[in-house]
């Protein structure tokens, strides 16, 4: 498991070790076997966690969602670039696309799918991005307000104010992007969507080593309950 997963760090590869077969898997074990083979990943000093300005307790599915921009290279057409959204409670990857550009134009019809894929009620949801110029545009702010969406944006060179999804593309690139090379946009596209599906049935240390799905499944049947 560790082999088909190199980027992982021991905790993950004990979630899906116990995942695989089923059985309760000792942690320690995990960590001793892959010492002993040479599989422990080199990791860099981690800084103390500390709650920014602004700082955001998420309580519900659809409440906050992380939007944000990154780059890929595409040999048919050089650098392309890929909106994500993701929802800060189940860790759900709630859209995304891969275009050419990265104008307010993509910016804006993607957010307009997510909201009414999800569908998004006035009020209900605040979306979190940087101030890129794709999302500080007039465009984008007036469909945001039209859509009764909340636009929190985060302050000045601050990445953390986007925690979630650039910790979601860092790991997008590690385990997909670095490790392929892509011709053409589709083939860009189909590799993002898989990994994205399997994204979403992965365990996430985040959520106590339970996956998106599951998570979301979790919220689902409290809300049918609730509404009964």
């Amino acid at each position: 498991m560790a082999k088909a997963n190199p980027t992982d760090g021991y905790r993950m590869v004990w979630a899906l070790t116990r995942r695989r077969l089923g059985i309760a898997v000792n942690r320690k074990r995990v960590l001793r076997v892959m010492r002993e083979q040479k599989l422990i990943q080199r990791q860099g000093p981690h800084e103390p966690r500390r709650k920014r300005p602004g700082y955001f307790q998420v309580t519900r599915p659809d409440e906050l969602w992380h939007l944000d921009m990154t780059s890929i290279w595409v040999a048919e057409h050089g650098w392309c670039h890929l909106n994500a959204a993701i929802d800060c409670c189940t860790r759900e990857i709630v859209g995304w696309s891969l275009e050419l550009r990265c104008r307010a134009v993509e910016a804006c019809e993607l957010i307009e799918e997510m909201a009414s894929m999800r569908a998004i009620s006035p009020g209900q949801l605040v979306l979190g991005t940087d101030n890129g110029s794709a999302y500080s545009a007039r465009r984008t702010r007036m469909v945001l307000s039209g859509l009764g969406i909340t636009h929190r944006r985060g302050t000045y060179r601050d990445p953390e104010s986007q925690a979630f999804i650039e910790s979601w593309f860092r790991y997008l690139k590690e385990r997909c992007i670095w490790r392929s090379e892509f011709e053409t946009l589709d083939q860009a596209r189909s590799a993002i969507a898989a990994y994205v599906e399997a994204y979403h049935h992965r365990p996430h240390s985040g959520l106590d080593y339970r996956t998106p799905k599951e998570v979301a499944a979790v919220w689902e049947d409290g809300l049918r309950s609730l509404n009964r």
